[in-house]
């Protein structure tokens, strides 16, 4: 089921939302509430492939016993842990990396892993698990966990296509006594949720128009088109990611439910490093204490620091998908990370520079994450190096707007000068630096935190969510939920 869809804004979300208020405020039915959020949650994981939560069952199954196996003898946890570990990736390898190494063999095209059979998000809930593994290894969870709580955190849909990676012990308390109903967790969720869903269908998905139009047609286009489909590119992923990261929050907050902050302007960042602490900040949390502190950290001097660095970013390309474009964008991050610690106190741009240079970084390492392959990305690239130098083409400009807008547009530029090109080629061309200037806006998970309703945020709210709704057909699915 997608969060963009009628059906999850019109009807599913609203029922879970009434429910869950009216149970929860029941002291007596606080178990009801959360049988009925798991039933919900459920529905929402299996929709399109129901058997996939047979899955999902037996794998959480498996980890929630064995987290309470190693919390109650954590002398000898550590190889529960390691095992738990192990299989908890083994099913993630088994569905997302078989093809993948299969290709590399003879044996390319014999077997593909059944979709139907693989969960929602299985990559954010396979590191939930082990993130709960390490967690009860600590002693960093409760024993009031129960099986239904698992359940309810591993199944709950505002986090379960995209994310935040979440941590049963900071979710569970909360999801077991649903906060009383409260009108200001309710506006400031809604607010969050509105402007998410405006970010993705509004702004991602002209973007990936453009996106989708230059990665199809590389070889032919010019250095500007090359240019708008990078940037296009690099656009969309940040309005796609942190449109959901505002929607998921947002669902949560109106359940009175706070999730972790996930996304904090990461191409505000003055360095590699800044932007890994502002990107995706769970996956990152997860990979500094479960990876990179394990390895040794920074403990054991300049090289093995500089090794760490390396396993965990290779690692992170790698969970991002099978494909060697993810392990060079790994590896262009790791090796950038690398070269600033090495740099450390040696070299201090000023900040002007430092952002220039960083964000000139991230545009350049996306184009090995979203290409179909090295060599297309390389031809993307080099396109940026050969002559002509001019506007971008009508052609690109043309492909930009949804199909609904676009209509729209030329039945207006027909009407008011059909020989102009105002609203059909400058218009759709000027709507990359508005994103660009959409940088520079406070985080709306900030604002929420001290929100006040105000006209001008009601009729705001209204507008993001009428406007989305208009245009859900032919927007794509968020990006993150092919990981």
């Amino acid at each position: 089921m997608n969060v963009h869809s009628h059906l999850f804004v019109l009807a599913y979300l609203p029922l879970v939302l009434i429910v869950w208020r009216l149970l929860g405020g029941r002291l007596k039915n606080r178990t009801a509430a959360r049988a009925f959020l798991l039933c919900a949650g459920a529905v929402f994981c299996g929709w399109g492939a129901p058997l996939s939560l047979a899955v999902l069952g037996a794998e959480g199954a498996v980890s929630y016993w064995l987290g309470r196996r190693i919390a109650r003898d954590r002398s000898r946890g550590r190889p529960l842990l390691w095992a738990g570990a192990l299989v908890l990736l083994a099913v993630l390898a088994f569905f997302k990396y078989t093809g993948f190494v299969l290709s590399l063999t003879p044996l390319e095209g014999l077997f593909t892993p059944p979709a139907w059979l693989m969960p929602l998000g299985l990559s954010f809930v396979t590191f939930q698990q082990i993130f709960w593994l390490r967690d009860c290894y600590d002693g960093a969870v409760g024993e009031d966990v129960s099986p239904l709580d698992y359940a309810c955190c591993l199944t709950f849909f505002a986090a379960a296509t995209c994310g935040p990676i979440t941590r049963v012990g900071e979710l569970a308390p909360q999801l077991r006594r649903p906060a009383p109903f409260a009108w200001d967790d309710l506006a400031a969720g809604l607010y969050c949720f509105a402007l998410g869903l405006a970010k993705k269908v509004l702004v991602a998905g002209v973007l990936a128009n453009g996106a989708n139009f230059g990665y199809a047609n590389v070889g032919t286009l010019s250095p500007a088109d090359t240019v708008m489909t990078i940037l296009c590119y690099t656009l969309q992923i940040y309005f796609d990611f942190s449109g959901y990261c505002d929607m998921a929050s947002g669902m949560a907050r109106m359940m009175g439910v706070r999730l972790p902050v996930n996304f904090d302007s990461p191409y505000q960042a003055l360095s590699v490093r800044d932007f890994w602490g502002r990107w995706h900040m769970t996956l990152s949390a997860f990979f500094r204490q479960c990876v990179y502190f394990p390895l040794g950290g920074s403990r054991a001097g300049t090289a093995a620091t500089c090794r760490n660095i390396m396993i965990v970013f290779l690692l992170s390309g790698m969970w991002h998908g099978a494909g060697w474009g993810f392990l060079i964008w790994g590896a262009l991050h790791g090796l950038a990370q690398v070269g600033e610690r090495l740099l450390e106190g040696k070299f201090s741009p000023p900040k002007p520079l430092a952002w220039l240079l960083t964000f000139l970084f991230v545009n350049l390492a996306w184009v090995f994450f979203r290409a179909e392959s090295a060599g297309q990305a390389l031809s993307l690239l080099g396109g940026l190096f050969q002559g002509g130098w001019a506007l971008p083409s009508r052609e690109f400009a043309a492909a930009l707007p949804l199909r609904v807008m676009s209509e729209t547009l030329i039945f207006l530029q027909n009407a008011i000068a059909p020989k102009g090109c105002l609203l059909t080629y400058w218009l759709p061309l000027a709507l990359l630096p508005a994103g660009l200037g959409l940088l520079a806006l406070p985080n709306p998970l900030k604002t929420a935190e001290r929100f006040r309703p105000t006209v001008w945020r009601a009729v705001l709210t209204a507008a993001c969510l009428a406007g989305s709704v208009l245009f859900f057909a032919g927007v794509d699915t968020f990006i993150y939920a092919n990981f």
